[in-house]
């Protein structure tokens, strides 16, 4: 009996501590995937932008957005791969990237490898003069 609980236990653990490296992996890509999308927001030529007084307005280009998010992606060593880059508004930067989450501890309780996805999206933040001078 208390061999029985033991290996309950034990099999407890294993689940907590894969399923807390799962959520942990899980929040490290969207991270990435919000970090890609403000460079691809950023990225954005200077010389087409437009002054109308108040804001500045900028056009986002697919071609630019996908070079610069791509860049960024190739430097993180985490294994994340690029799955889309671009602007559905030419306003918007939207990503996604995909990764492979393998469990610390293996157990039959857990499949080996699970395809984690996550998308980000984001705006360039210029263009609004504040009234506080």
């Amino acid at each position: 009996m208390v061999a029985g609980l033991v290996a309950l236990c034990g099999v407890a653990v294993v689940g907590i501590i894969d399923s807390t490296d799962l959520a942990l992996a899980r929040t490290s890509l969207q991270s990435t995937a919000d970090m890609a999308a403000l460079v691809g927001a950023e990225s954005f030529d200077p010389l087409t932008a437009q002054f109308d007084g108040t804001s500045l307005a900028v056009r986002l280009v697919n071609r630019q957005v996908w070079r610069a998010v791509s860049a960024f992606v190739s430097e993180s060593s985490d294994g994340i791969r690029l799955v889309t880059a671009s602007t559905p508004d030419s306003v918007t930067a939207r990503v996604t990237v995909r990764s492979t989450w393998s469990p610390p501890l293996v157990s039959q309780f857990f499949p080996v490898r699970i395809q984690l996805e996550a998308t980000g999206s984001a705006r360039p933040n210029i263009g609004a003069l504040s009234d506080e001078g």
